[in-house]
């Protein structure tokens, strides 16, 4: 009988297979590291700041205030200085549709900022900031006082420098908390950088207060001051008063008048202004003036104006008998002389 035998020709394969497929194993691992070090220096480089460390914005905040201000969260933040007063900051993410810009820029503001007629920018619906830094904020932006020695040689005398934050884009909005330390930190360095720092800016804590929730007017407290009292007032149309209000009458406050509904806005902007930077702001204003608690306090306010027949159906005064009412009422809550 022959004798069968057999030969695999894949026999010497079968031999090799063992380190073929390390080799494999190997080129694909290497591969997937490869992968995971682009993708997570893409990561790194969209979604921190390792690269950028240090101060943007003319030196005026960090990386992190300026994302801060812009909501927080993943994303890397870079900037670009637009001109010697002025500069962009962008927190740019490799995910779609979140990238986010903020204006941040020095400017020489009108006298009589930030109370300038028919457009206030401090009041009820706004935080605002006493002591070290004079201000006012939200989530879309904000404005800090700078001291008057910083304005330079091309800004005409008797304007207000300010720094201003303002988020861009059509209702894009950031955080309140986080524009306020960009708008503390920014300020401060904006004043040091070009060494204009004064007494009563920077050199001391400073305060934050916080809007109130909107809500119904006491006719018989109006703002909250005893005795300020605007007995049957109503919109036009016969809806209610609300009110918002920032701040204490002792440390200063702010608060807006707005009929129910309405969406024009305040039509009443009031304030009991006691901060020093602030009051100067104030000067040369047709405003009371008096000493409260020992300090000089200005009782301030912007009143929309009314046509004859609107006025007569919102039951309110002229802003003579405005005036008096609330002046009355803040000297007496506060023992004013």
């Amino acid at each position: 009988m022959k004798r069968q035998e057999t030969h695999s020709l894949d026999a010497p394969a079968a031999q090799e297979a063992p380190r073929g497929r390390s080799r494999r194993r190997r080129v694909r691992v290497t591969a997937a590291a490869a992968a995971v070090v682009l993708l997570g220096g893409a990561f790194t480089y969209f979604n921190t700041n390792v690269l950028n460390s240090g101060r943007i914005c003319h030196g005026w905040a960090s990386p992190q205030e300026a994302g801060a201000a812009l909501g927080g969260g993943i994303g890397r933040v870079s900037a670009s200085e637009d001109s010697a007063s002025s500069c962009t900051v962008e927190v740019e993410s490799w995910l779609p549709g979140r990238t986010k810009k903020l204006n941040l820029r020095a400017e020489a503001e009108p006298s009589g900022f930030p109370f300038s007629k028919g457009a206030w920018e401090i009041s009820g619906a706004r935080h605002v900031l006493s002591g070290g830094t004079h201000g006012a904020y939200d989530a879309y932006g904000g404005w800090a006082l700078l001291p008057t020695a910083c304005e330079n040689a091309a800004t005409a005398s008797g304007t207000s420098p300010a720094l201003r934050a303002a988020v861009i884009g059509k209702s894009a909005r950031g955080d309140a908390d986080g524009m306020r330390r960009l708008l503390t930190s920014a300020a401060r360095a904006r004043a040091d950088s070009t060494d204009c720092t004064a007494s009563g800016h920077a050199d001391g804590a400073t305060r934050s207060s916080a809007p109130s929730t909107a809500g119904a007017t006491d006719l018989d407290a109006v703002c909250g001051i005893n005795g300020f009292r605007l007995p049957g007032a109503q919109s036009p149309q016969g809806r209610r008063i609300d009110e918002q209000v920032t701040g204490t009458l002792r440390q200063g406050l702010y608060c807006d008048l707005t009929f129910e509904g309405e969406e024009k806005g305040a039509f009443a902007h009031l304030a009991v202004v006691s901060d020093p930077a602030l009051v100067a702001a104030l000067k040369g204003r047709d405003f009371t003036r008096a000493r409260c608690d020992g300090k000089e306090t200005v009782l301030a306010y912007d009143l929309r104006y009314f046509g004859a027949a609107e006025r007569a159906a919102t039951h309110l005064p002229d802003a003579a008998g405005f005036s008096k009412a609330f002046d009355d009422a803040a000297r007496t809550a506060l023992s004013c002389r």
